[in-house]
Formats: C-alpha cells, structure tokens, sequence
C-alpha cells in the first residue's frame, strides 16, 4: 500500500483501480517497455479504471480504444454456478452498473460460450490495425464482427459478400392499416400496383459507435418496379429492428417470398468515434412497439 501510494504521488500511474480493500494500478514504465518492444499492450480493466482511462486526456500521450466484453444473464449465471457462487442482488445490481460503463467503451462484444476467444482477438487485432481508417468493411471485417454478436445479430454468414451482407425478409410486416406474420402456410407478401408495405428484415442491426450501416434493395426487386422510400443510413450505436417502407411502382403484382434477399446493407467504419444513436427507436424490434 505504501509504494502504491508512492506511485500515485510521484504521477507514475497510467490509471488505478481499488477494489474489495486492494489497490491495482499500472504504470507509464510498464506501458511503455511493452510498446519499447514492439508490442501492443493489451490491459485488463476494471470500469472505474476504464472511466477513469477515458476521462483524462491520456489520448495526448497515448493512442487507445476500450472493448466492453459482456454476454446474457443466462451465460453469466451458468459461469457463476461452475465456479461455485451465488447468484444474488448484489451480483445483478453490479452487472447493471457495469453495462452503464459499456456506453463508454467503443466496441462492445458479446462473450457468449459459441464465440471463439480466438475470434475475439482476432477481431480486436483487426480493429487496433485499422482504428484510424474509414471506409466500406470488407468482408473478412464483417465476418468476424458478426461472429463476435457485433454489426447483425440473427445473422448468416453465407450471406456475407464482398463487401456487403444480404438482409433477408422477416416474418412481420405493416400492410393495408395492420401489422401481419408470415409463416409455413402465408409464405408471399403480395403487393398490388401502387401498393406500399412496410417490411422488416429477419437480423437485428447491433453497431459499434464508429461504424455506421447503409441498405437499399436488391437489384431483383428494384427491376420489378419497387423502391425504398425511407433514408437508408443507420446511425452509429443503434440497435434495433431494420425496417423498409417499400412502394410498387409497377403495373404489375409483385411477390415478396418469406426467407428471400430483399435487401443489401455495407457498413462504413468512421474516421473516428462518434454519439451513439439514443432516439425513440433503440431497441425496437417489431412493429407493435412504439
């Protein structure tokens, strides 16, 4: 405790951290023999020393970003349970203050049992080369966020292109004044001439807070006369369900089958960070929530 205390005074200390009576800290010395050779430092936070880290201009002197990892209540108990503790209040109470300091965080990745720690690394490593570039994510990018719950969740990564990913048709749509289901026996939305229906795709958007989202039609449906009426871009840090207002143009029928491509979204990674989406739509995911 007393050389702790002799590094906080003399300023020695990238960030500190107390926790249950004991006090952790790393120092510049230790950073920087790490960068010395030739590495990237990889730190282990608690969330007070990440607010901390994030809050005091360390950016001046170095070049960083913070990955929140979390997974489901479900996951985390059954963790808990292995390792023989208690779930109880305290241990809920702390997740939800720790999911507070995830808004602070650039990146956040879903830490379920299915995802590979490899990817994880994998991803972090991808995301550190590339941290002060922008443009289209290409698809071994897209790849591996999706595999780390990022970007689309209910997603399937042979709908993973170049540089994009196909959306496909969700079950629940808005048509003619009422919010209708698809299933094994309604397979088709059909829409008349002149027709409109407000249709939602079966992934769910998850965006990092530099990494916006932009989707317009498939090439198909777009030569049989239908177009999006409604802005493509998704903002960056928005979560929720992907919904596109679509007109029939044509003169003719057309048929919208359950499960087809019927759109195509490219994620654009910004230059930098920016403010995650809060509007009334995070989080929405059908229809029937205002």
């Amino acid at each position: 405790e007393e050389k702790f205390k002799e590094l906080d005074k003399e300023g020695r200390l990238l960030i500190k951290s107390e926790c249950r009576g004991k006090y952790y800290g790393i120092t510049h010395e230790a950073l920087q023999q790490v960068i010395n050779d030739g590495k990237i430092p990889f730190l282990i936070l608690t969330h007070t020393a990440v607010s901390e880290l994030e809050g005091k201009g360390k950016r001046e002197r170095y070049a960083f970003f913070t990955v929140f990892l979390d997974a489901p209540d479900n996951t985390l108990n059954k963790r808990l349970k292995q390792r023989g503790e208690e779930i109880n209040e305290n241990i809920r109470k702390q997740r939800k203050e720790d999911r507070e300091y995830a808004k602070i965080c650039r990146y956040v990745i879903n830490n379920t049992d299915d995802v590979d720690l490899k990817d994880v690394f994998h991803l972090i490593y991808y995301l550190w080369r590339h941290r002060d570039a922008g443009g289209v994510l290409p698809q071994k990018m897209i790849k591996l966020m999706i595999e780390c719950r990022m970007l689309l969740e209910n997603a399937n990564l042979d709908n993973i292109q170049g540089a994009s990913y196909d959306l496909i048709l969700g079950d629940e749509y808005y048509h003619r004044g009422e919010v209708k289901t698809l299933d094994e026996r309604n397979t088709f939305i059909v829409m008349e001439p002149g027709d409109y229906v407000l249709a939602s795709s079966k992934e769910i958007a998850n965006l990092p807070k530099d990494i916006a989202g932009r989707f317009d039609l498939s090439v198909g449906l777009f030569c049989q006369g239908v177009i999006l009426s409604n802005g493509p871009q998704i903002d960056p840090g928005f979560k929720g369900g992907l919904f596109c207002l679509l007109f029939n143009t044509s003169n003719e029928k057309v048929q919208l089958k359950r499960g087809q491509h019927f759109a195509t979204i490219e994620f654009v990674k910004l230059i930098e960070p920016t403010i995650s989406y809060a509007g009334k739509y995070q989080n929405k995911i059908n229809h029937k929530k205002s």
